[in-house]
């Protein structure tokens, strides 16, 4: 859960261009639902979007939709022939980030795959491989969902994970949002997995809730 802004994000975001008027929406809905805690901040979405700007992508995967927010931020990376697969479990979030996403889903740049991603990963993987593959879902899977990524990631394909600190939790602070003990241990094997791996190039970006990015060598 992200905290409170910071003094640093609130600078960043006062210099930083206004997100497009899509975006807004997309951040209302999720204003609206009570979620603008675990959204992606207009920092990072920035952060994320410049970063899958340096590989050119042409195929992107995203686990965890929510409202459809990140995955404008990654629509705006492709070409016309692109697309973007979109995973979302919650029958909620699929509505709201469908009346988000409508004219990209109609034009084919974008789906979403309803459901739990763990399941229904395996169903793209013959589309694959996947230039960028952005992870931000269930975070008990998140060992699951590394294992499909760097199977299904392209030759110098790129991969960012979302919320590896867990607010702390995986360093064992307490936090107000609380994480059992299934999460934590997801997150913290797929880390450590990570850092041996000896296919990929990684670092963290310590931004409030810590990515982790990977780039296949």
């Amino acid at each position: 859960m992200r905290k409170k802004i910071s003094p640093i994000y609130s600078y960043i975001e006062s210099v930083l261009p206004s997100e497009s008027e899509d975006q807004k929406n997309a951040r209302a809905k999720s204003e609206a639902l009570g979620l603008s805690a675990i959204s992606i901040s207009k920092t990072e979405a920035h952060l994320i979007h410049f970063l899958g700007g340096l590989i050119q992508p042409k195929k992107i995967v995203e686990i965890g939709t929510l409202t459809g927010l990140s995955a404008l931020y990654f629509l705006d990376l492709l070409p016309a022939t692109g697309k973007l697969w979109t995973f979302e479990k919650s029958p909620l979030h699929i509505e709201k980030s469908k009346s988000v996403l409508q004219k990209y889903i109609l034009s084919g740049q974008c789906q979403i795959i309803e459901g739990d991603a763990k399941d229904n990963l395996p169903q793209i993987s013959e589309n694959g491989p996947f230039d960028l593959i952005f992870i931000d879902g269930n975070k008990a899977a998140y060992f699951d969902y590394w294992v499909w990524a760097k199977n299904n990631s392209s030759q110098k394909g790129m991969i960012i994970i979302d919320n590896v600190f867990l607010a702390g939790a995986v360093w064992g602070d307490q936090t107000e949002q609380k994480f059992n003990a299934k999460q934590i241990g997801a997150v913290k094997n797929m880390t450590d997995e990570i850092m041996k791996s000896s296919e990929f190039i990684s670092t963290f970006i310590p931004t409030n809730e810590g990515l982790l990015i990977l780039q296949k060598k």
